[in-house]
């Protein structure tokens, strides 16, 4: 079994525990540090503060190279009380991405306005598509790929995004943990032509991004990116997030958005946790009593059926036959 897979069945009674996914008291209770509201985005006081050299080498560097990194901006108390929400999470039994759940997760989002509206506009917004990893000893990040998943205008005519990828780290990451690797696109010989294909014939052209905890790192669709392999030398674990924001100025590319002046109810978080795991379902083989809570929990968002993978759509029909009674 995969090892992503694994944060489900760690526990003998893993099965059953997954009965506690829909139960708000149990979240509370397993991160009390951590809250969970209708309204997250109300206590947003204000945003990060964001090197002005930062802003300025960001926006260069993302219509140049289609990536951006900067120096640490979310609070050191933000990403010690995530990274270790998720720690937490895992050694009862559970996915890293559910620290989603929490309204935490989502300020954080909201809160990088600085340095994310000279590159996506005002008024950007996030979509329920994101991820949560933690990489530790003898695990990896992704392999390489591109986040090539959304046909439509993802750059403007100036080089500047309509969508990006925000990658978090909660934790300081260096190539002992994992930390991204990229091909800077303007070295990428197979940019835009065979986007296909992920030879890199120049190895020199590899681009390491080691980033202390709280560093905002953001990429196009087109990057060449990938996780690279934690080693037993690693201080501690790799944990990050990773999620899309978009212009706001442009229809949402998935029928998922969050807008920062709206609700976000725990019900549609965990619709949004179920269409991701589902969405990765090829990859990573979850067992089936987890594609049946999913298969739960994408029922609270609209249009549902639409945000299941073609290939899970007959199982997930008959298992709502089954619910039915039909």
């Amino acid at each position: 079994m995969p090892y992503d897979a694994l944060y489900f069945t760690s526990l003998p009674d893993w099965v059953t525990g997954l009965s506690r996914v829909p139960s708000l008291p149990f979240w509370r209770e397993l991160n009390p540090q951590l809250t969970i509201s209708d309204q997250p985005f109300s206590r947003v006081a204000r945003p990060y503060q964001v090197a002005s050299q930062d802003v300025e080498q960001a926006l260069e560097q993302v219509r140049e190279e289609g990536y951006l990194q900067t120096s640490p901006a979310i609070p050191p108390e933000i990403c010690k009380t995530l990274s270790d929400g998720v720690l937490t999470i895992i050694k009862h039994g559970l996915h890293p991405i559910f620290i989603s759940l929490y309204d935490e997760f989502w300020q954080m989002a909201a809160s990088l306005s600085e340095i994310m509206e000279p590159v996506l506009g005002k008024d950007y917004l996030a979509l329920g598509d994101f991820w949560c990893w933690c990489v530790s000893p003898d695990t990896s990040g992704w392999a390489p790929h591109r986040d090539y998943q959304f046909r439509g205008p993802v750059l403007r005519e100036d080089g500047r995004p309509t969508i990006v990828t925000a990658w978090l780290p909660l934790t300081d990451t260096d190539p002992l943990n994992g930390c991204m690797y990229v091909v800077p696109q303007n070295l990428d010989v197979n940019y835009p032509n065979d986007l296909h294909n992920f030879a890199i014939p120049a190895p020199q052209d590899i681009r390491a991004l080691p980033a202390r905890a709280g560093s905002v790192l953001a990429w196009n669709q087109y990057l060449l990116h990938w996780g690279g392999r934690c080693t037993k030398w690693a201080k501690a674990p790799r944990i990050s997030v990773g999620i899309y924001l978009q212009s706001g100025d442009q229809a949402p590319f998935v029928n998922k958005p969050v807008r920062f002046d709206e609700d976000l109810p725990f019900s549609v978080r965990l619709g949004f946790i179920a269409s991701n795991v589902l969405n990765y379902h090829q990859y990573h083989r979850y067992p089936q009593e987890v594609l049946r809570m999913c298969f739960d929990h994408i029922q609270n968002l609209p249009g549902f059926v639409s945000l299941v993978p073609p290939d899970l759509r007959h199982p997930m029909a008959d298992y709502l036959d089954e619910l039915s009674g039909t």
